[in-house]
């Protein structure tokens, strides 16, 4: 929805008090760096699939997003380099390898919101480690929206909001809401099977 490919049902998306729906559509996703839970890549080489968010980018800002998001060490260990084929779908790479060039296309642009749904799902624990303290050195001045069911991945925000079956329950600073629900304040919906 803050994308602007979906209307909510009720209410509003705003971005900086806005409500979505008043921004042109190519300007508001140029604004927005997406990794979603479903990764799509597509026949060609790494580069390519990166460039996706931006193919008139220079390299530098290439090199760039691609350290960051741990697809530079892909690269090195194939001797085409950038220019390695991924294969239909990407089939050529891991699902963890896969996410990596999902997160390097949104940081491309370096733009000043990123959504990232689940963009650890496929990693282990080491490289979910790294990823998120490379992520830590970039997201300081950008707002981020971190859909996520890790615990470990919550160091990159300030503020949680606990959905529970479409529902808010929670919604304050980090500290406040864990607390909450550490304490038994915040109780989250159940449904018996």
């Amino acid at each position: 929805m803050i994308t602007g490919l979906y209307a909510p049902e009720t209410g509003l998306v705003a971005v900086d008090g806005m409500d979505v729906s008043q921004f042109d559509p190519t300007d508001l996703r140029a604004n927005i760096g997406v990794v979603s839970q479903d990764v799509q890549l597509f026949a060609g080489t790494l580069e390519e699939n990166i460039c996706l968010a931006g193919p008139t980018v220079e390299d530098e800002a290439v090199q760039r997003a691609a350290r960051i998001a741990g697809v530079h060490t892909i690269a090195e260990k194939h001797p085409l380099g950038y220019a390695m084929p991924v294969g239909a779908r990407g089939q050529a790479l891991s699902g963890g390898e896969r996410q990596a060039v999902a997160v390097a296309r949104a940081l491309l642009r370096d733009p000043p919101v990123l959504l990232l749904d689940e963009p650890t799902a496929a990693l282990d624990n080491t490289s979910e480690g790294r990823l998120r303290a490379r992520l830590a050195n970039v997201t300081g001045s950008k707002t981020l929206l971190l859909v996520t069911n890790r615990a470990s991945m919550l160091s990159l925000v300030d503020r949680l909001i606990v959905v529970d079956k479409g529902r808010i329950v929670a919604d304050g600073s980090k500290q406040e809401v864990l607390e909450g629900l550490q304490g038994g304040l915040i109780q989250t919906l159940h449904v018996s099977e």
